[in-house]
């Protein structure tokens, strides 16, 4: 029988985990106990089994304080894929429903109150559920398990295969945390979201469309004229957002996150499809180190494939091209 090692604590200087502290203390400091080392009022438990699975992504994606961090079980759960926002591009999310012989496999980790209530509301589809933990060593103690807030129904319920980006992190943090071999073949199973000819076949369509119409083909529009276009003025200039060279107008009953109105999301894409803080590393218009954006010619075709599936997730719910984004062009010429 495979044997894991469950904890992994932190130095309190650098935060990086004690066999790899790249911190100057001459050592380091000693380890922490998991469940009470920390006051129950200043931290709170979390418990990840998709994308807030492995610490590397809770860190630097999330950009979360964790003090502490265990892998394990919660016995009641399966793991299932629920439909997500977009069925062309990140189609489904992780997610559990009871099951009386499932064992949910994870991670625990621990992190401050205030952002703790934080991911809770990014979370916001999920209600947090307090439940028993036990971690692969046998210790038990109490965390946050976010459980879907529309309950699973037999035949009703709605499932999807995730995206190649969601599917690659789920793996990536359940071989990082060093889950159950058997969790980690389960998730190798499970198929990723392929675009299918047909969609593809309609987006090359209206691309085509677009470079044969004599009122569009020309518009090239600079970043301060998208930037117009942020939703705030929709009945003068209607909201448009940018995937790689192409400006679409946003069907007015489309929901958009407001981070891609007016604004060329490729670096943006590009991060989530990375594993990066979106947040963090994407860069306004308006903001230092905007140019040069993403040349394609540098990306890896998984990379382009995302920056498509992102363009095809506004082209085939609503979304018209109404120009080129001429600082997008212009850098791929550079």
């Amino acid at each position: 029988t495979q044997h894991y090692c469950t904890k992994l604590f932190l130095c309190v200087v650098c935060g990086h985990s004690l066999e790899y502290c790249y911190c100057t203390m001459s050592t380091p400091p000693p380890p922490q106990s998991t469940t009470s080392s920390v006051a129950a009022d200043t931290h709170k438990w979390r418990f990840g089994y998709g994308s807030n699975l492995g610490l590397k992504t809770l860190r630097e994606k999330k950009q979360l304080s964790v003090k502490s961090y265990n892998v394990g079980t919660i016995k009641g759960y399966e793991l299932y894929f629920m439909t997500g926002l977009n069925e062309y591009v990140e189609p489904a999310w992780a997610a559990i429903r009871p099951s009386s012989h499932a064992e949910l496999h994870g991670s625990a980790f621990l992190i401050p109150n205030a952002e703790a209530d934080g991911l809770d509301k990014q979370e916001a589809g999920y209600n947090v559920v307090d439940v028993a933990f036990t971690t692969y060593d046998g210790e038990v103690f109490n965390v946050g398990l976010y459980v879907p807030k529309k309950p699973y129904v037999e035949g009703v319920s709605l499932e999807a295969p995730p995206s190649y980006r969601y599917l690659k992190l789920l793996k990536d943090g359940a071989r990082e945390g060093g889950l159950a071999q058997h969790w980690l073949d389960m998730l190798d199973s499970v198929e990723h979201y392929t675009t299918p000819s047909h969609v593809r076949s309609k987006t090359l369509q209206l691309i085509e469309e677009f470079h044969s119409d004599e009122t569009r083909k020309d518009e090239l529009w600079s970043a301060e004229k998208l930037a117009q276009h942020d939703g705030s003025d929709p009945e003068n200039f209607p909201t448009c957002t940018s995937v790689m060279q192409y400006i679409v107008q946003i069907d007015k009953k489309t929901w958009i996150f407001s981070s891609w109105k007016g604004h060329n999301m490729s670096r943006r894409n590009l991060c989530q499809f990375n594993g990066k803080s979106v947040d963090a590393n994407d860069i306004r218009h308006d903001e230092p180190g905007y140019r040069p954006l993403p040349k394609l010619c540098d990306l890896s075709e998984g990379e382009k494939e995302y920056l498509m599936q992102s363009l095809e997730g506004q082209l085939h719910r609503g979304a018209i091209i109404v120009a080129q984004f001429e600082p997008f062009l212009a850098d791929q010429r550079s």
